[in-house]
């Protein structure tokens, strides 16, 4: 019951050694430079991967801020434009209305003036129209 050491035990023995050590030579060293390969690989990946959504982030932003600044510059423009537009339809009001004033004036001086050129050849008329009613009342 008692464990025998015998010749079989150590031949065993050593062979066990010597297949560990030629696997861990042929198989096992290669096989885990060949997983740390590929973990530092994927690694690589993920800091690339990671500086490239970092840059995309800064491209957004820079673009969100170019775009801010644009829609206000053009926000600014059209404000302006407004404003020039307002001038120019105050001034052309202005003006069409001194014209308005200017023709409605020139007008009543015509009107005056028909006005009184009418009276005096009313005047002159009713002299005429007068004797004549005269002439067939006393006729």
């Amino acid at each position: 019951m008692f464990l025998k050491i015998d010749l079989t035990f150590l031949v065993t023995f050593f062979i066990i050694w010597i297949l560990v050590f030629v696997l861990s030579r042929i198989f096992f060293r290669p096989m885990t430079k060949i997983m740390q390969d590929r973990d530092a690989q994927i690694q690589g990946d993920k800091a690339s991967s990671q500086n490239d959504l970092d840059a995309r982030e800064r491209s957004l932003e820079k673009i969100d801020r170019t775009l801010k600044s644009t829609r206000q510059a053009a926000e600014k423009r059209r404000e302006e434009i407004e404003g020039e537009a307002l001038k120019e339809k105050n001034r052309l009001i202005a003006e069409v209305s001194a014209a308005s004033r200017r023709q409605i004036e020139q007008a009543k001086a015509k009107l005056n003036e028909d006005l009184v050129r009418l009276k005096t050849e009313l005047s002159g008329e009713a002299e005429s129209l007068a004797e004549r009613i005269e002439k067939r009342l006393l006729n």
